[in-house]
C-alpha cells in the first residue's frame, strides 16, 4: 500500500492519526502484520515515530504487539462485539442514574441537542449515499450526546474508545440502510422515553437499542466469515 508522506510538524500525532484512519477504514485489515521499517519509509519519516504510534494504537486496541513476531492489526470477532456492548450498556445505565441530578434546563438543553442530531440524520440519510452517510456517524454522535448527561468527561473518553469498532463496521460495508434507519428510530423512542423521565422505561429503551445494535451486526460479522 502505497501512503502519503507526512510534513514535520506535529510529527508523532499526524503519524498516530494516519495510521489509526488506515487501520478504522480497514486499508490496513484485520490481523495484517505492519511492519515499521516499511511504514517509516513509505511516511518518510523514522522509525520512532511509528512505534509511538504503534504503542498508542495497542492503548486504543486497534493493535496488538506479539513478543519476537510483531505488530499485528486487531481483528474485531463475535465476542468483541458482545464485550464492548455490555460495557456501552453499563456506561448508559450509569448515566440514566444520573439523571435525576440534571436539572429542568440541562435536561431540556440536552433533550434539543438530541433531537438535532436525529433530525439531520434523517435529513442526510435519504441526502446522501450510505458510504457518505456512514463517515459522519451520526449514531456515534447521538450517543456521545446522550453521555453528556452524565457530566462526566472520564466516562465519555472510555465511550468514545469503545467504539472504534462501529467505524471499523461502517467501512466495512456491513452496515446497511435498514440497520441505519432502525437505529434512528430507536433514537427516537429514547428521546421520547427522556421527556417522560421514566428510569425503568429509560434502561428498557436503552437495552433494546444496544441487544438490537448488536445481534445485527453479529449476524453481518458471522456471515462475513466471523470477524472484519
Amino acid at each position: 500500500m502505497d501512503l502519503p508522506k507526512i510534513d514535520n510538524s506535529n510529527l508523532w500525532d499526524k503519524t498516530y492519526n494516519l495510521l489509526k484512519e488506515k487501520i478504522i477504514r480497514r486499508e490496513f485489515l484485520g490481523n495484517q502484520k505492519l511492519l515499521i521499517p516499511e511504514l517509516a519509509a513509505q511516511l518518510g519519516v523514522s522509525r520512532t515515530p511509528i512505534r509511538d504510534a504503534l504503542n498508542r494504537l495497542e492503548m486504543d486496541g486497534l493493535v496488538k504487539t506479539v513478543s519476537k513476531v510483531g505488530t499485528f492489526v486487531n481483528a474485531i470477532e463475535v465476542q468483541d462485539v458482545m464485550n464492548v456492548t455490555d460495557t456501552r450498556m453499563m456506561l448508559e445505565f450509569w448515566v440514566v442514574d444520573k439523571l435525576s441530578s440534571c436539572t429542568k434546563q440541562q435536561l431540556h438543553e440536552e433533550i434539543s441537542r438530541l433531537e438535532s442530531i436525529v433530525e439531520l440524520s434523517l435529513s442526510e440519510l435519504e441526502a446522501l449515499p450510505l458510504d457518505q452517510y456512514l463517515q459522519k456517524d451520526y449514531n456515534l454522535l447521538f450517543h456521545l450526546e446522550f453521555m453528556q448527561l452524565g457530566r462526566n468527561s472520564h466516562n465519555a473518553a472510555i465511550y468514545k474508545s469503545l467504539m472504534n469498532y462501529r467505524f471499523i463496521a461502517a467501512s466495512s460495508s456491513l452496515i446497511s440502510k435498514e440497520m441505519v434507519a432502525a437505529a434512528i428510530k430507536q433514537h427516537q423512542n429514547i428521546i421520547a422515553v427522556l421527556k417522560l423521565g421514566d428510569a425503568e422505561q429509560m434502561r428498557a429503551v436503552i437495552r433494546e437499542h444496544l441487544e438490537d445494535s448488536k445481534n445485527r451486526l453479529i449476524a453481518k460479522i458471522t456471515a462475513n466469515g466471523g470477524s472484519i
